[in-house]
């Protein structure tokens, strides 16, 4: 029995031995196997380039399959390129934004919207001929016209051609130095269009009616004139003919007097297809002293330096992507460099010197049979980029046999020399895998511990170069050359037409620069602490906030309460974001009439005041409203109405003596004046003359007047019932501000639902605001419309929705004041109009998240922060209504009277001190 069970271990020990060999040797294996086809065939990354026309498309296209041909690498990965076409600029950035493509080429004035607006980084940078990474901007005439602009001043009223808004050698440019030296107003600090409106006569400026440009839709379409777009929804957009810097040239000759655009925009034109019967002697550049000169003499005669175009990414793309992107972009840049070199700088030789490369033989591009050192074997071919899309496969029209150093197709064990360092796709598998190929395209291509024996440890870069490159030349190297073939030691090499990163013309088509620059010569990399769109534009960047700029330097808001400075704060940092002008400030009084003296005084600007106290701004401080509120009215004001429980029938407007009332503070038009001027006026209510508090305080039993014993609005003796309902705890108590529980429209409700009270003085919208579940506040839980009823002056009662036949009366919407009097200053009016306008249209949304702001919404549990949350829309007041008796009518004069004895004491005051001259001088008389 015990030698049975000892075999019994014995063959389970051997088996579970057996078993974990069989597993170890296995992992093994294919861990083995696994490296070895890592090894084989390199890592994959993929680009997706933005491009916006279909030839740029095209192009993009070709350099993809160029790049699959040649599969390019850095360190031990190759890339992918794939291609998308966007309708212009904007949507390629907000597609960069939204991670649908990697990256896409910008102007300067684009890089500066994109990092403002699209979180968009440089990463890369053009360089142009010469190793330049700027050029000019120039304006340019037809020789021999405008013999009467003899200063920049002399432009106003002429037909200019832009190359696009947002361009900075084409738009940005020339706008600023007009607004600094050529006389051109700011019409709108927000909005530069309209000064390039008011100055110009009819011209193109693609894209100056878009909504980024045009952002509240009042432009005009005088910059659209002379745009001639015919395709539906194109003109005047980068559809237009005349758009970009090719469209201003073709929009001088056709229809404008002076173009905006690069200083090699026209040489590279004239050398083009499409312009062949000009010459540069019939142009000429305009010099911002009014003087003249040849097209060639940019350097003496422009409108400043330009940053060349950049290559952006988003900025969620990590540093180590941004690194391996831009060695992408480098090698992409030595592989397919520029082969012609006959392009725009013809303007410094013969510009009719023959299409020849640098061993002086011809450039043709769709030549069939070229000669390279004299050896007839040597032939090149036009690249058919078909035959190397990678989805196709045609076996019997693709030789598999050549020994042709591109066809990624190529299997031919035995018939080629596998050591042929030339050939980097030929396949034996009789041969090693890892062939020691010192000529491969990327250095690192192997063990990078056998790279140098001598220095083992130490840390190498597998993005770096190590190309043996001529330092004059940067295009050279031992493995590549200009010409698309590597250097082969057999005799009879086939060589094909090169792809060409910084060609666009003739090959797809009569328009330049597509992808990339046609004037540019290489990419280089933008440092890490470089890589934002401020440090990249460097003094640029002053040109572009030139541009913005605002004779207004701030607007200072007055707020009462700490949950409104909050608000405040919130909307100044999203004004700011959208680079709004003026620069918005906050300041923090201790109520309405603090905020009042302060405005006049000079510390604060502006505030938003309830239409009572608009009246007593006007009639003690000068102010004078000039933006009211619109609420779901056609008019900027309201209806004034008495709710009360529909579970309380006995509660009527007629008789609400000893009844506990809520009111949304201490003179104000809905909670105190309308309703204590109608009961005094109808005899419910003993007047004491004009002192409404003291009738109030005798009448009701129980109320909340926020304010009420506060001595800046009550001068005589407090009444302390007048709080007795109020909510606000420790010096909060009772307080004419968004501190009480129960001030405003919205508090007065919720005193009436669980403060308490029998009826609530309140606009008509704030029952329906607070009831069926639109809030979350815990009191507004449950409340239905159907739960209370407007009470009618006649004595009998309504729906909430019949406010227009139960209501106390109409009264103006709450207004923004400013200084007036003395202080009065249009200027500053108009910029702060339109700084509101402007700030409705990108943040009058009705509801708001952790993410946005909302100017028209305010964060539980408070309610009418600033703006009142019924506000729909904000509308200007006409000049001629901005007294303020002439903005509340004459009803409302004839309430506050009734409830207010100190109501007309100025202007009796101011009355009397009039006429005293005049008694005076008929006296004399």
């Amino acid at each position: 029995m015990i030698l049975k069970t000892y075999d019994g271990s014995l063959f389970i020990f051997i088996f579970l031995t057996l078993n974990s060999i069989t597993i170890i040797t296995g992992q093994n294996f294919w861990k083995i196997n696994s490296l070895e086809q890592d090894q084989v065939k390199p890592k994959e990354d993929k680009i997706v380039w933005c491009t916006i026309t279909p030839e740029e498309l095209q192009k993009c296209r070709n350099f993809s399959m160029a790049n699959e041909r040649d599969q390019i690498l850095v360190g031990y990965k190759t890339i992918k390129i794939e291609c998308v076409q966007a309708s212009n600029k904007k949507e390629c950035m907000e597609w960069l934004d939204e991670e649908k493509a990697t990256m896409t080429t910008l102007d300067a004035g684009a890089v500066f919207a994109g990092g403002r607006y699209h979180s968009l980084v440089p990463i890369a940078q053009e360089v142009l001929e010469g190793g330049f990474n700027y050029y000019y901007a120039v304006a340019v005439i037809k020789t021999g016209t405008l013999s009467y602009v003899n200063s920049l001043r002399q432009l106003r009223g002429i037909k200019a051609c832009f190359a696009g808004v947002e361009t900075f050698a084409g738009w940005i440019l020339p706008i600023n130095t007009l607004l600094n030296e050529g006389g051109m107003d700011i019409i709108d600090c927000n909005n530069h269009v309209k000064s390039a409106i008011n100055y110009f006569g009819p011209s193109c400026a693609v894209n100056c009616l878009t909504d980024q440009y045009n952002p509240i839709g009042d432009n005009s379409d005088k910059l659209c004139q002379l745009c001639v777009g015919k395709i539906p929804g194109g003109r005047c957009t980068d559809s237009d003919p005349y758009a970009g810097y090719e469209g201003a040239f073709r929009c001088l000759l056709e229809a404008g007097e002076v173009a905006f655009m690069k200083h090699n925009t026209i040489p590279e034109l004239l050398n083009g297809l499409e312009f062949g019967g000009l010459t540069l002697n019939n142009f000429e550049l305009l010099c911002k002293d009014g003087s003249r000169r040849p097209i060639g003499e940019y350097l003496s005669c422009n409108w400043g330096k330009v940053p060349s175009d950049a290559v952006v990414v988003s900025s969620a793309v990590s540093f180590d992507e941004r690194l391996k992107l831009q060695r992408f972009l480098q090698r992409f840049a030595e592989r397919y460099p520029k082969t012609h070199r006959n392009t725009t700088q013809s303007i410094f030789g013969n510009p009719n010197e023959p299409n020849r490369n640098v061993n002086d033989q011809s450039n043709n591009p769709y030549a069939t049979d070229q000669n390279y050192n004299n050896n007839n074997n040597n032939r090149f071919k036009r690249q058919d980029y078909g035959e190397y899309n990678p989805y196709t496969r045609n076996d019997d029209n693709r030789n598999q046999n050549t020994n042709d150093a591109y066809n990624p197709y190529t299997r031919n064990d035995g018939g080629v020399n596998v050591n042929d360092p030339s050939n980097p796709y030929t396949r034996n598998d009789d041969t090693n895998p890892y062939t020691n190929n010192q000529n491969n395209n990327d250095a690192f291509n192997r063990d990078p511990y056998t790279i140098n024996r001598d220095q083992f440890g130490v840390n190498i870069d597998p993005y770096g170069n190590n190309d043996n490159r001529n330092n004059y030349n940067p295009y050279s190297s031992d493995t590549e050359s200009p010409y698309g073939h590597f250097p082969n030691k057999t005799h009879n090499v086939t060589y094909y037409e090169v792809f060409d990163l910084f060609e666009s013309s003739p090959r797809y088509g009569i328009h330049l620069n597509l992808m990339f620059q046609d004037s540019a010569r290489a990419i280089i990399p933008i440092a890490e602490n470089q890589q934002t769109y401020t440090n990249f534009l460097g003094e640029s960047l002053e040109i572009i906030m030139g541009i913005r700029t605002c004779p207004v330097g701030r607007m200072t808001l007055c707020v009462t309460s700490d949950a409104e400075k909050n608000k405040c704060v919130k909307m100044r940092t999203a004004l700011k974001a959208q680079l709004m002008k003026p620069e918005m400030e906050c300041y923090k009084g201790h109520s309405q009439i603090h905020c009042m003296q302060a405005i006049r005084a000079g510390t604060a600007d502006v505030t938003v005041l309830d239409a009572s106290d608009v009246y007593t701004a006007g009639l003690n401080y000068d102010l004078v409203p000039f933006i009211s509120e619109v609420y779901n009215l056609e008019e900027p004001e309201y209806y004034v109405v008495a709710v009360g429980k529909e579970s309380d029938p006995s509660t009527e407007l007629t008789y609400l003596k000893n009844k506990n009332t809520c009111h949304g503070g201490i003179n104000t038009a809905a909670g105190w004046v309308y309703p204590l001027a109608f009961m005094i006026s109808n005899g419910w209510i003993r007047p004491y003359g004009c002192n409404s508090i003291r009738a109030a305080a005798e009448y009701f039993s129980k109320s909340c007047v926020p304010g009420a014993i506060s001595t800046e609005y009550n001068t005589g003796v407090p009444y302390d019932n007048m709080c007795d309902l109020c909510h606000g705890a420790s010096f909060r108590y009772c307080r004419r501000d968004a501190s009480e529980d129960y001030y405003g429209h919205t508090g007065a409700f919720r005193c009436l639902v669980e403060g308490g009270g029998h009826v609530a003085f309140v606009k008509h919208t704030t029952v329906t605001e607070n009831t069926g579940g639109k809030k979350r506040e815990w009191w507004t839980r449950d409340n239905l419309n159907d739960d209370y009823e407007l009470l009618c002056p006649d004595g009998t009662r309504a729906e909430i929705n019949e406010y227009t036949k139960c209501n106390l009366g109409k009264v103006k919407a709450n207004a923004i004041v400013t200084r007036g009097g003395y202080g009065y200053n249009e200027t500053h009016i108009n910029a702060y109009i339109n700084l509101f306008l402007y700030a409705q249209t990108f943040y009058g949304r009705k509801f708001a998240d952790e993410f946005s702001f909302s100017m028209f919404s305010s964060p539980p549990p408070y309610a009418d922060l600033i703006f009142q949350d019924a506000t729909t829309q904000l509308k200007i007041i006409p000049p001629n209504k901005r007294h303020y008796s002439d903005y509340l009518g004459s009803d409302f004069m004839r309430a506050r009277r009734i409830v207010d004895c100190h109501a007309g004491s100025v202007s009796i005051k101011v009355t009397l001190l009039a006429a005293v001259p005049m008694i005076v001088l008929a006296f004399l008389l």
